[in-house]
């Protein structure tokens, strides 16, 4: 996606022209300069475009500081004068004491989706920009991602089972925050966006540093793209690989020749193990990379070994042929987790 710097004057018709696939859209709306700027870029295509009914409004009180009630109905009021249908979403019930921030996410589009469902809304649309995308990138290289992580976030992807749409992804926020003030509204401000007890807060504390030393978010945004473009080439090769093995749907056992293996080169014989495991375990969530790395190094490397286990797989090398099975004891669980669906290279 071009990156907008902000200096430039935001065309909401270029931004937003992703969306027109979807007859209608939830706009996830908090208050922040950020998402502000998103719901006033809508309104913007819609005097341009009409079809005012494709967008609708969500502002959520998570119920964690006593400010939020009054924030959602702030941005429910300017939705409304805007003209667009809009909802306020309360997570409601007992808080947990550690891990808030995921908490909340979950339980935030857990709300998004029941409430799409019953507004007939297609996908969410969210506000994540350029700078987001950096922070995105940098947490993924700390915590020692592979390309698929670094390719960052994408401008259409599926979370908790919600099609999201982020057409903000390229925007410098600056040029975000020029818009809220054009149009003389005042942001709410989260004080959890600035508390270092979270590690994405710390890694924008870094932005402006990198940005001295010449890696700014406009590189690191140009660096998660070439990426992606790299993880489309890793795919399609291993995509061939996995055509050479016989999986079917719901296999809780696969045996494939070890040559295989050895003739890919390494990154997509990784990704080949890391695919026949997920699919065999039933596992939905990525792996850690290094392991499967360590895994697929020594089935390369090893003509025979008796068995290793990883992530609810058994492991075997006999006889020149790699078997991956189901580990026992752990077979009911995988087959409710397992999607009955051929394998996803």
């Amino acid at each position: 996606m071009p990156g907008v710097s902000p200096g430039a004057p935001l065309d909401a018709d270029a931004l937003l022209a992703p969306l027109l696939g979807f007859e209608r859209v939830a706009l996830a709306v908090s208050g922040g300069p950020d998402s502000l700027a998103l719901l006033l870029l809508a309104h913007a295509f819609v005097q341009a475009h009409g079809g005012q009914d494709r967008f609708l409004v969500y502002s959520v009180d998570h119920g964690l500081r006593p400010e939020a009630a009054a924030e959602v109905a702030f941005v429910l009021r300017e939705a409304r004068r805007l003209g667009f249908e809009a909802r306020g979403l309360a997570w409601e019930g007992a808080k947990p004491a550690t891990g808030i921030q995921q908490a909340a996410r979950a339980a935030r589009y857990r709300l998004f989706a029941t409430a799409m469902r019953a507004d007939g809304a297609a996908a969410l649309v969210t506000a994540h920009h350029r700078d987001d995308q950096a922070e995105t990138v940098l947490m993924r290289l700390a915590h020692g991602s592979g390309i698929e992580g670094l390719r960052g976030m994408e401008l259409f992807s599926e979370v908790d089972g919600i099609t999201v749409v982020r057409p903000l992804l390229g925007v410098d926020p600056a040029a975000l925050h020029a818009v809220v003030a054009a149009a003389g509204l005042t942001p709410v401000t989260d004080p959890s966006n600035s508390d270092l007890d979270y590690e994405r807060v710390r890694w924008r504390r870094m932005l402006p540093p990198l940005a001295a030393l010449g890696l700014d978010a406009g590189r690191i945004g140009l660096f998660a793209a070439r990426m992606r473009d790299a993880d489309q080439a890793l795919e399609q090769t291993a995509a061939a690989a996995l055509a050479g093995i016989a999986v079917p749907p719901g296999a809780r056992q696969v045996s494939f020749e070890r040559d295989l293996l050895v003739g890919l080169p390494r990154a997509v014989a990784v990704r080949v193990v890391g695919r026949l495991l997920a699919h065999v375990g039933g596992r939905r969530k990525p792996h850690a990379l290094a392991a499967v790395e360590a895994l697929a190094d020594r089935l390369r490397r090893e003509p025979e070994f008796r068995r290793s286990s990883l992530h609810g797989c058994l492991v075997r090398c006999e006889g020149g042929t790699i078997s991956i099975e189901n580990e026992p004891g752990r077979a009911a669980a995988a087959a409710r987790r397992r999607r009955r669906e051929p394998l996803q290279p």
